[in-house]
């Protein structure tokens, strides 16, 4: 069986949103609905529980499969992220299981999460009910590493149409405040 591993570049900004109703009725003069998910991820790391891992991956479920993610930070700059991202599917759960158990992974975090996807040219966009923590919208690139800046760039113009203010740009990922809350 082949496995086929998906690299690609993350560009991405995170937005808390107080306004959930106006920030809609700006997406849909800007945007085209796609449709509605439910997510639900869980996170693995090598690292003492005691603090907050610097390195995990994800393992999320699928209609049919099962897929694996991690990502690596690369920059941060205009309240946008750029990451390397790896993903593939698994489909022998129980297997990857005991290959993570054997090396000594341990789960330490669940994250739930319902989605609205929108689309804009290139630029992904999704309104995300993260359980514990509210109402966030995700613009997103993603690219390689030669086109980061334009992507930075088309993920500014977006934030820029839709009048976000910086203060409401979130650096920290759903899974740091989700830990913190729980410490």
């Amino acid at each position: 069986m082949f496995v086929f591993i998906n690299m690609v570049i993350e560009v991405e900004a995170k937005v808390s949103i107080s306004k959930l109703d106006d920030l809609r009725a700006k997406l849909r003069k800007i945007t085209r609905f796609i449709g509605r998910e439910k997510k639900a991820d869980d996170y693995y790391t090598l690292q003492n529980l005691a603090g907050y891992p610097t390195k995990s991956l994800r393992v999320r479920a699928r209609k049919n499969y099962h897929e694996v993610n991690f990502k690596q930070p690369l920059s941060y700059s205009n309240g946008v992220w750029a990451k390397n991202e790896v993903e593939f599917k698994i489909h022998d759960l129980n297997g990857f299981f005991e290959l993570l158990n054997e090396f000594g992974f341990r789960k330490w975090l669940r994250k739930e999460k319902q989605t609205e996807l929108y689309k804009s040219g290139n630029v992904g966009i999704e309104i995300n009910k993260v359980k514990g923590l509210g109402w966030f919208m995700e613009v997103e690139y993603l690219c390689n590493k030669k086109n980061i800046a334009k992507a930075r760039k088309k993920v500014v113009d977006v934030l820029k149409k839709l009048n976000i203010n910086k203060k409401d740009i979130e650096k920290s990922g759903y899974t740091k405040m989700l830990w913190k809350k729980m410490h």
